[in-house]
C-alpha cells in the first residue's frame, strides 16, 4: 500500500474526530493490511483514551500510559524477534513522538479550561446543554429533527440524548435503545453516536442501531454511505474498529467487543419505522424481546426449548399482541394466556 498519507497524522486526525471520508477509508485499508498496524493504532489510541477519560494529574495518567505502551512494544518484540532491538527503539520513538502531541493538546486544553472558554470539543461537550427524549415501552416511533437537519426515528423503550445545537468539532449524540438515522452530510463535523460499548462515526449516511443496554449484543445496520464502528469490551478497552459498507449488519458482543459482519435485507431491519415488524428465520427469544418493548408486556415461556424455535413472518404494530402470537404459531403448537401485562405461553 503506497503512503498517500502520513499515517501518524491520519491517526491523530481520527482521534480528534477531524477526519474526512477519503482519509477514513484509507485508514481502514491500512488497518486491515497488517495485524501489526492494528496493534500500533490501538496502542496510540489507548494513550489518548486514557488521558482524555481521566481526571487524575497528567503525570499519573501519562506515566501509566507510557508503561503500558512500553510493555506492549516489548511483548511485540518477543513475538517477533526478527525485528531486532533497533526496530523496537524506532517504534518506541514513534510512540513517544505521537504522545508528545497528545500531551501538548491535552495540557493546553486543561489549562484553557481553567482560565476561559475553549473551542476544543471535549471541553465544549461539558458546556453543551442536552435535550433528552424517552420513548417508553409500548410507545410507537417518534421522529426528531436535529439542528443540522439530521432525522432520527426512535423506537419503543428508547432514550435519546442530543444537543440543542452542535457547537463543537463534532456532532455527538447518545443512544440507549433502537433508532434509525438519516444523517446530514458535513465533512468538517463528523456525526458520532455514542452507545454503551460502541462509538459510531459517520459523515452523512442512513443506518439503524439496536443497542439496548441490558442486551448482550448490539446491532448496527447500514443502508447507505459509510460508518466507522469502534467497539469496546467490558473494561472499556477499544477492541475493534470496522468500516461498514451498505447492506451490512455489524453484530457486536458487548462483553468481549468482538464484531461480526454479515449481509442483511435492510427492509427487514427498519420495517418498524413504518409500523411493521418483519422477521425471517429469527429465534423466538429475539421476537419476544421485541414484543415486550412494543407492547409493554412480560412474556413467559414454560419450556426453555421454545426460545430456540425460529420463525418467519410480518405483522402490524396496530394488531393486538395475541393476534400476533396466533400469526407466529401458525402450526397451532402453543397455548397463550394473558393476565394483565403478563403473557404465559405453554406448549400443547
Amino acid at each position: 500500500m503506497s503512503e498517500k498519507y502520513n499515517i501518524e497524522e491520519l491517526i491523530i486526525r481520527f482521534l480528534q474526530q477531524d477526519i474526512n471520508e477519503e482519509e477514513l477509508h484509507y485508514l481502514e485499508s491500512w488497518l486491515e493490511e497488517d495485524a501489526e498496524h492494528k496493534s500500533y493504532f490501538f496502542g496510540l489510541k489507548s494513550i489518548s483514551d486514557s488521558s482524555r477519560r481521566s481526571f487524575f494529574s497528567k503525570e499519573e495518567v501519562n506515566e501509566a500510559s507510557w508503561q503500558r505502551m512500553l510493555a506492549r512494544i516489548e511483548k511485540h518484540q518477543e513475538k517477533n524477534p526478527s525485528l531486532g532491538k533497533s526496530r523496537t527503539r524506532d517504534l518506541w520513538n514513534i510512540y513517544m513522538r505521537y504522545a508528545a502531541v497528545v500531551i501538548l493538546a491535552i495540557g493546553l486544553g486543561w489549562g484553557i479550561h481553567e482560565l476561559s472558554d475553549s473551542k476544543y470539543s471535549y471541553l465544549a461537550e461539558e458546556k453543551t446543554v442536552y435535550n433528552e427524549i424517552c420513548v417508553p415501552k409500548g410507545g410507537r416511533a417518534n421522529t426528531v429533527i436535529l439542528s443540522d437537519g439530521t432525522r432520527v426515528v426512535l423506537n419503543a423503550a428508547t432514550t435519546f440524548k442530543y444537543p440543542a445545537s452542535f457547537n463543537g468539532e463534532n456532532r455527538q449524540v447518545y443512544l440507549n435503545g433502537e433508532a434509525y438515522f438519516e444523517v446530514t452530510k458535513n465533512e468538517k463535523k463528523p456525526f458520532v453516536v455514542k452507545l454503551k460499548k460502541q462509538d459510531i462515526t459517520v459523515l452523512g449516511t442512513t443506518f439503524n442501531v439496536e443497542a439496548y443496554e441490558d442486551e448482550s449484543y448490539t446491532a448496527v445496520t447500514l443502508l447507505s454511505g459509510q460508518v466507522m464502528l469502534e467497539a469496546f469490551n467490558e473494561f472499556n478497552e477499544s477492541v475493534e474498529c470496522v468500516l461498514m459498507k451498505p447492506n451490512q449488519c455489524a453484530l457486536t458482543d458487548n462483553k468481549s467487543g468482538s464484531v461480526s459482519l454479515s449481509k442483511v435485507n435492510t427492509f427487514l431491519e427498519n420495517a418498524w419505522i413504518n409500523g411493521e415488524y418483519k422477521f425471517k428465520d429469527v429465534p423466538l427469544s429475539s421476537i419476544i424481546k421485541r414484543l415486550e418493548n412494543y407492547y409493554n408486556v412480560r412474556i413467559h415461556l414454560d419450556d426453555p426449548r421454545l426460545y430456540k424455535i425460529r420463525y418467519t413472518g410480518t405483522f402490524s404494530l396496530d394488531q393486538d399482541i395475541l393476534d400476533v402470537f396466533r400469526i407466529i404459531d401458525y402450526e397451532k403448537q402453543l397455548i397463550f394466556k394473558r393476565v394483565k401485562n403478563d403473557i404465559f405461553i405453554t406448549s400443547k
